[in-house]
C-alpha cells in the first residue's frame, strides 16, 4: 500500500520507482545522471572510472571524492553494494542486463528516451527522488532562459547545420551517424538553426541517431557541420574524408565551415551539458554572437 510520504516517479523505460524517504546517496552509472545531480547540487557517491566528473566545468578536484564503480559498459556490482546507495542512476542499454543485481542494492531509475522534454522530464524526476524539486525547476528555468537569450540574439537567417559522427569503420562503410530531430541537441539544433535531419517514424535504430551517406548529406549541403570523431580513431574524421570527392563538394568544406567537436556531443544529455555544447557551437554558427 501506498504512503503519502512515499516518492514515486516513472522512468524512461515505463517502471514505476517508489522510494520511502528521499534519496541521498546515488551512484551514476551514465554522463546524463551525473549531470542531472550536478544541476541539482548533487554529487554521487560512486561514478564511472573514466567519465566527465573531473572536469573543470563539473566537480573538478572535488571528483577524487567520488569512488569508481568501473565503466559504463561493465559496472562493477560489489563496489556499488559497498557503497549502500539510496538510488542507482542508469541507461537502459546496457545496464537494463544488470537490473536483476542492482535491483537487490538500491532502486533503479533508467534513461532511454531523448528531446528536450524529457531531458527536463528526467530532471524533474530526480529532483523528486532526491527532495531536490526545487533545484530542478530552477535549473529548468536557467535552461530556458538560456534559450530565449539564444533565440533573440539571433538576428540572422538561419545556418543550416549538420552534427554528424563515426570512425574509420564509418568511413570505410560510407555510413555516417547524424544527430536527428528527435535526439536532444538536434530538437535544440532545430529551435536555433535550420536543422533537416529528420528521422524516419519507423526507425529502430538508437533514438536520435540515423545514418547518412555523404550523397545524402550532399543533397541538403550544409552550411555548416560539426564532425565528432569516435575512438579508436586516431586521426579525425573529417581529416580522413579529406580527399573524398563527395566531401570536397560539400559547401561547408569548400567555405572551410567543418569543426571537430569533443565528447562533449555524445556525454550527456543533461541542460549543464547542454549549455556548454550550445557555448562551443553557436558561437562557430553565428559569429556575430561572440
Amino acid at each position: 500500500m501506498q504512503r503519502s510520504s512515499d516518492i514515486q516517479v516513472i522512468d524512461d523505460t515505463g517502471t514505476l520507482l517508489t522510494l520511502l524517504k528521499p534519496a541521498k546517496r546515488i551512484v551514476s552509472l551514465t554522463a546524463t545522471g551525473l549531470d542531472t545531480l550536478f544541476e541539482l547540487g548533487l554529487q554521487p557517491v560512486g561514478y564511472l572510472a573514466k567519465g566527465i566528473a573531473d572536469q573543470p566545468e563539473f566537480y573538478g578536484v572535488q571528483a577524487q571524492q567520488i569512488a569508481s564503480v568501473g565503466s559504463w559498459m561493465f559496472p562493477q556490482i560489489n563496489r556499488i553494494k559497498a557503497l549502500q546507495p539510496d538510488l542507482i542512476l542508469g541507461w537502459a542499454f546496457p545496464h537494463r542486463f544488470y537490473k536483476p543485481w542492482l535491483n537487490n542494492i538500491a532502486p533503479v531509475y533508467l534513461m532511454n528516451k531523448t528531446g528536450y522534454e524529457v531531458t527536463l522530464q528526467r530532471l524533474r524526476d530526480v529532483g523528486d527522488l532526491c527532495d531536490r524539486t526545487y533545484a530542478a525547476e530552477k535549473a529548468i528555468a536557467q535552461f530556458e532562459q538560456c534559450l530565449n537569450i539564444h533565440r533573440n540574439s539571433i538576428t540572422t537567417p538561419h545556418k543550416t547545420v549538420l552534427m554528424m559522427g563515426g570512425s574509420s569503420l564509418n568511413r570505410w562503410m560510407g555510413k555516417f551517424l547524424v544527430e536527428t530531430d528527435r535526439g536532444t541537441l538536434g530538437s535544440i539544433l532545430q529551435q536555433l538553426t535550420d536543422y533537416p535531419w529528420y528521422q524516419p517514424q519507423n526507425h529502430r535504430g538508437e533514438p536520435g541517431l540515423m545514418t547518412l551517406s555523404l550523397r545524402d548529406i550532399l543533397a541538403v549541403n550544409p552550411d555548416i557541420i560539426f564532425v565528432q570523431t569516435y575512438s579508436p580513431a586516431k586521426v579525425p574524421l573529417s581529416q580522413q574524408l579529406t580527399n573524398h570527392a563527395l566531401w570536397q563538394q560539400l559547401q561547408a568544406v569548400q567555405n572551410h565551415q567543418v569543426y571537430e567537436v569533443d565528447q562533449f556531443w555524445h556525454s550527456g544529455t543533461g541542460t549543464r551539458m547542454l549549455r556548454l555544447i550550445l557555448d562551443q557551437l553557436l558561437p562557430k554558427i553565428y559569429p556575430n554572437l561572440r
